[in-house]
């Protein structure tokens, strides 16, 4: 039977007797979950006092399986510079802010490139946080401050300092927790930056020879070019995704409407309201059937609830059978078919969030 110990110090504790199980045993998974299997002979409180001995043990391991995340991104000197930049602009305001809407007080703020945490609170109530967190949707980034701010209440992962962050949370701590260490896990997203550039086009060569092997006549007309390609990137609508710290997919998402989507052929839009657009999703061959895509459309879903959009469209060649599917089975409703400036046709889909 499995069930949850919330530890004063480490926060939640997945304990899990079993019959199968022949000795007590800990562990610390890249999550950071933390995990006390023990046998169904041994009583659970002879199983805490052994956690109890194993405490400093887990923070390091934390530590640990957090640093091997976070070091698998392979960031150049001036994608870091970036990244510090658009830190010290956004995250300062950000802990201002939320400090002030929550009733908190607070020392320094400080932004370093910390690889093996978010942040931290220390005992005079500064804040130190990564610049790394750029990387993430603004959502996390505020679950992230607002962690660190319940700290300048409560130095520790107690029960009384999960509650707090529920609270400021609105209830979504557990939520948020683990969007961020799905994050932290495996995938990270960020806008692209000019050094991006040139993976990009590699991206896009990809997609255009793997598009060639499906018989899809789609991108073989040299589309998209370079130069689209920096414009996206300029306008700040391109975003990168890494897993475990390698570049392996790409896409445009953008809240400025789409041009060629004014007409549609068939049965029409879903409604007339403001959307986000999906364009030029590109996966490297090497994380090909990863579900990367997938992952770019639930990415979408995020930024629209940031943005205060219910509604996202998106086209795809009708002989794109995976993408086709992967809409379907998505909620994407056919709409019809819509006309590129090339004269190309395209299937188009909307979704309608929380309808």
């Amino acid at each position: 039977m499995d069930k949850i110990y919330k530890h004063p110090k480490l926060g939640d504790i997945l304990l899990r007797q079993r019959w199968t199980t022949s000795r007590i045993s800990l562990s610390v998974k890249p999550s950071g979950e933390v995990r006390l299997s023990y046998p169904r002979l041994i009583s659970t409180a002879k199983a805490l006092r052994f956690l109890e001995e194993k405490v400093e043990w887990v923070l390091k391991m934390r530590e640990k399986v957090a640093e091997r995340a976070m070091q698998g991104a392979d960031y150049s000197p001036a994608q870091i510079e970036a990244l510090r930049k658009e830190a010290r602009r956004v995250l300062p305001d950000m802990v201002e802010r939320l400090a002030r809407e929550n009733g908190f007080t607070y020392g320094r703020v400080t932004i370093r490139a910390t690889r093996s945490k978010w942040g931290c609170c220390t005992s005079q109530n500064n804040l130190s946080l990564s610049l790394f967190l750029m990387t993430l949707p603004t959502h996390l980034q505020e679950f992230v401050v607002l962690h660190e701010l319940c700290h300048t209440v409560h130095h520790n992962h107690s029960a009384e300092f999960h509650a707090l962050l529920d609270k400021v949370t609105g209830g979504r701590e557990k939520e948020l927790n683990r969007q961020l260490k799905g994050v932290r896990k495996n995938l990270r997203f960020r806008q692209g930056v000019e050094a991006d550039l040139d993976v990009v086009m590699g991206l896009v060569a990809d997609a255009q020879n793997w598009f060639r092997r499906q018989c899809i006549d789609q991108w073989q007309d040299g589309y998209p070019t370079r130069e689209l390609i920096l414009s996206d990137i300029s306008g700040k609508i391109n975003y990168i995704v890494e897993y475990n710290g390698d570049i392996a997919a790409s896409a445009v998402i953008s809240f400025a409407g789409e041009p060629t989507y004014s007409k549609i052929d068939g049965r029409g839009w879903l409604n007339e309201n403001s959307y986000a657009v999906v364009h030029r999703i590109a996966v490297s061959d090497r994380f090909r059937r990863m579900g990367i895509a997938k992952e770019i459309l639930h990415y979408t879903e995020e930024l629209c609830v940031e943005n205060g959009v219910s509604d996202i469209r998106i086209d795809t060649h009708r002989n794109n059978r995976a993408m086709l599917s992967l809409l379907r089975k998505m909620g994407y409703i056919h709409c019809g078919r819509i006309t590129l400036v090339s004269g190309a046709y395209r299937e188009a889909y909307h979704k309608v969030l929380n309808s």
